[in-house]
């Protein structure tokens, strides 16, 4: 049986972490920011940061949208259903990825039909 209220609590204790994270991103974004006085070889250094932060911003929007989508589902009675398939997400992939929106089949084939897409 699936736990709802430990999946509930796990989802919101991670999407807080995330904010968290987002939070720390951007103080390090202004703190880059704000030295204006580098040599060039910082400057590279400093652009090459802003860019690995900017890009971890970006995934760390990517799960909070999950988690949303995930939190949505469980208050709407769809959570554990594979988004492609509508097959029932296995317990213990929901507990080791409780954003999980795809089987594991599913989210295989996703990963298979991405570079594709590109």
């Amino acid at each position: 049986m699936l736990r709802v209220d430990n999946i509930r609590k796990q989802l919101i204790t991670q999407r807080r972490e995330l904010f968290r994270e987002v939070a720390k991103t951007e103080e390090d974004l202004r703190w880059l920011q704000s030295d204006i006085e580098s040599e060039v070889e910082e400057r590279g250094q400093e652009e090459t940061m802003v860019r690995l932060l900017d890009r971890l911003d970006g995934r760390a929007k990517a799960e909070i949208e999950a988690i949303d989508r995930a939190l949505f589902k469980l208050g709407s009675g769809q959570y554990g259903r594979c988004e492609r398939c509508g097959r029932a997400v296995p317990q213990s992939r929901l507990e080791a990825v409780p954003a999980a929106a795809m089987c594991m089949a599913c989210e295989q084939a996703e990963e298979n039909q991405a570079p594709l897409r590109k």
